[in-house]
């Protein structure tokens, strides 16, 4: 089925094939993880009404990232979740 993990690119380039302009490929930086439940994607428009990005620890943290907080570019709050990921060593 259809997945937006950037697989198709990495079989791209594992095949040698060029690729490029890849910072102009969007895709959404916010999904809901519940154990052993499906994630699904979770819209922009609740950062914009006021709902907080959380760590695994529970800590807001897209302010340390950025002074637009949750309402930062796309590709900053992605980044954002990314790190804090990486620095709990779990899922965000």
């Amino acid at each position: 089925g259809f997945n937006a993990l950037g697989s198709s690119v990495g079989v791209a380039a594992r095949a040698n094939v060029r690729v490029q302009d890849l910072e102009y490929v969007q895709f959404h930086p916010t999904a809901l993880y519940l154990p052993d439940q499906a994630r699904f994607l979770l819209t922009e428009a609740l950062r914009g009404e006021g709902a907080v990005l959380r760590n695994a620890d529970g800590e807001a943290f897209a302010r340390r990232y950025h002074d637009d907080g949750e309402l930062a570019p796309r590709d900053i709050v992605a980044r954002a979740v990314f790190s804090e990921a990486q620095n709990t060593n779990d899922l965000v």
